[in-house]
């Protein structure tokens, strides 16, 4: 399944679509904050976020990834994903230019991250940062405590400027790989708990108008099929082990939970909406959903949380 083909005309009904539009992205947004007025700040700071995003996009030039057949083949074989999260191609100076107006914004709007913004924004002005090395870095999963520690600022903060500086240019290259799953029927229909094209963990699972179950992955954006009952997670297929849980005024917003491995993942039926649906925003403003599953034991699917 393409990406494309998941935009919509009607903003009402199923948009699977990665690529809002800035105004899109405000609809967007504007419809969450009026019925969920409790994050209203934080849905502000987060959809300026994802905005900047969207324009840096199209500033974003990244050279294509190719992928000889043998290796496809290979990979199809083996039921691995099309790269590994390092491999992705970085755009570095629409990068850093993004990254500078995301500290702004964590100044401006995001209390809790304005010192770190204000921090890294002093440094990256400074040309203190080594960029490709903390690009590279978070992308092969390593440790980023001492990098933050010398821009005395939270590591999870780090993480956070770093992986959504980097999410335009990791989702065009999603976007350019996606195609090479259509010669990899096999592998994309039976792909479950890790993203096909870079292998990292869904952190939202989408219910589409036919009930078809999708999920979308936590670093690259892509979304793919998956079946609709199991846990993606150990693979469990025992119902007993499957549980779900929602509250009363949130018909759209489900939380599947695994007894067996402990894990949980949200999930967001569009049947349920009568608004535009954009997971990054979903992914936000559920977040109480994430401290329920918590206090009942589950573990989320991403553990840092990343929201690119």
């Amino acid at each position: 399944m393409s990406q494309e083909i998941l935009n919509h005309p009607n903003p009402s009904a199923t948009t699977f679509c990665v690529n809002l539009t800035e105004d899109q992205i405000r609809t967007a947004a504007g419809a969450l904050q009026k019925i969920r007025p409790a994050y209203g700040p934080i849905i502000e700071f987060y959809s300026r976020v994802f905005r900047a995003q969207a324009a840096a996009m199209a500033e974003t030039v990244i050279p294509p990834i190719i992928l000889e057949k043998e290796a496809l083949a290979l990979k199809g074989e083996n039921e691995m994903p099309l790269v590994t999260p390092v491999q992705f191609r970085i755009d570095v100076a629409a990068a850093k230019k993004l990254m500078g107006e995301i500290c702004n914004l964590a100044v401006a709007y995001a209390p809790k991250l304005s010192g770190a913004g204000e921090n890294m924004g002093r440094a990256l002005a400074a040309e203190k940062l080594d960029l490709p090395r903390m690009f590279t870095d978070l992308l092969d999963g390593m440790d980023m405590k001492q990098t933050a520690e010398a821009l005395d600022i939270p590591a999870e903060a780090l993480a956070l400027f770093g992986f959504s500086a980097m999410a335009p240019s990791i989702q065009a290259c999603a976007l350019q790989l996606a195609p090479y799953l259509e010669q990899m029927p096999e592998r994309s229909s039976t792909a479950r708990g890790y993203c096909p094209v870079c292998g990292s963990a869904p952190n939202l699972a989408l219910f589409d108008e036919t009930g078809a179950r999708h999920v979308s992955c936590s670093l690259c954006s892509h979304i793919w099929p998956v079946p609709r009952m199991g846990c993606l997670f150990c693979d469990s297929q025992n119902r007993e082990d499957q549980q779900y849980f929602f509250t009363g005024d949130e018909a759209e917003y489900r939380v599947y939970c695994c007894n067996n491995c402990r894990r949980y993942i949200k999930a967001v039926d569009v049947r349920q909406m009568g608004r535009r649906l954009y997971p990054k925003l979903e992914q936000i403003a559920t977040i109480h959903l994430d401290m329920k599953a918590g206090e009942e034991g589950y573990r989320p699917p991403v553990q840092d949380g990343s929201l690119t």
